[in-house]
């Protein structure tokens, strides 16, 4: 088997798919693959639409001759549909990782993978609902997004320090969860809030919010790092702070409450339907009663680790990512495509 993507990177679809390397199987080969060198610069056009790397990948895949060629994203998409011409007997699996398409070719090659695979996988309800209208749902298998089982930070009282993780990119609501934060700033001038992840387009324009709003002794933008650091940082937070647009399964926001942080979220994407308000989460309605929920909750320290236990609680059963994928792949080679496993509701 291959899982496919375009290139290596620091998103939730390649961070998931390198946890499988992780894994030993002695039932299923299970490779991950990418089209573009790690050298590739995205932001190159020759580097990123180049079709002499979709006809190489082609020529890979099915000289290795996999049983299943799973592919992630659009550009893996069509190099699925290719290999798929070439081999008809192959199994393709189409892996959906966002509920909205991202531009006119994303919905294309979308459509057509769909009905051209045996299986959709996606890496949530709402993913498969919303991209997949016209498309059979009996193909739909949602994968669990819980990437490592993460252990509980000790528990301290509760203190207005938040922190994010994720790509710094318009999509995740950076410029409202400042303001949210300000808010609270306003009332308490202690509070802080750290920023981890990689710019994905709106760091100039984030720094220039935070100097708006005279926040820049009390936001810290700490650029990309490893998982182990950020659980380091977290240490010192009460609250994880996102404030997004879209979402499919937000594996940040999983990876927080794990850690026994508390969400302070959007409900957009699969984050609907696993935080609830004033139960593990604190949900965002309005800017306004945002800071309002948190500095009721920061005065009260029984509320606040009411909410991280419950927060905690919600990822204690869940299977990991990578068990995940094995036991849909192990699915599909013997034919046992039913309804066991299947988190999709059928219409």
């Amino acid at each position: 088997m291959i899982h496919l993507i375009p290139y290596e990177g620091v998103g939730g679809v390649e961070t998931a798919a390198r946890t499988m390397h992780d894994v030993a199987q002695t039932d299923v080969s299970f490779d991950v693959g990418y089209i573009y060198r790690p050298a590739t610069v995205r932001k190159t056009l020759l580097g990123t639409y180049n079709p002499i790397r979709l006809v190489t990948a082609v020529v890979r895949i099915v000289s290795h001759r996999p049983d299943v060629l799973i592919v992630s994203l659009w550009r893996s998409a069509i190099v699925g549909l290719l290999v798929k011409l070439l081999c008809p007997r192959l199994k393709l699996v189409l892996f959906l990782h966002c509920p909205k398409d991202v531009h006119l070719l994303d919905r294309l090659v979308t459509r057509l993978a769909a009905r051209a695979a045996g299986e959709i996988w996606a890496d949530s309800n709402e993913t498969l609902a919303r991209r997949l209208l016209q498309c059979p749902t009996h193909k739909g298998r949602v994968i669990s997004f819980v990437t490592h089982r993460l252990a509980a930070l000790s528990f301290r009282p509760v203190t207005p320090v938040f922190i994010f993780w994720g790509r710094l990119h318009p999509q995740k609501g950076l410029e409202r969860a400042l303001r949210i934060f300000s808010g609270v700033r306003d009332r308490i001038p202690s509070a802080r809030f750290m920023i981890i992840g990689p710019n994905g387009g709106d760091l100039v324009r984030l720094n220039r919010c935070v100097e708006e709003m005279a926040l820049g002794n009390v936001v810290s933008f700490l650029g990309e790092m490893p998982l182990k650091d950020i659980v380091r940082q977290a240490r010192a937070a009460s609250f994880y702070l996102q404030a997004s647009q879209l979402e499919g399964m937000a594996m940040s926001v999983v990876e927080a409450m794990q850690l026994g942080l508390v969400p302070v979220v959007t409900p957009v994407g699969e984050i609907a339907s696993y935080c609830k308000h004033r139960e593990n989460a604190l949900i965002i309605s309005s800017d306004e009663s945002a800071v309002k929920e948190i500095l009721a909750v920061v005065g009260d320290d029984a509320r606040y680790r009411l909410l991280r236990d419950n927060a905690v609680a919600t990822w204690a059963e869940q299977p990991l990512y990578a068990q995940s994928v094995l036991q849909a792949c192990r699915a599909i080679l013997s034919n046992d495509t039913g309804r066991e496993g299947r988190q999709l509701e059928q219409s």
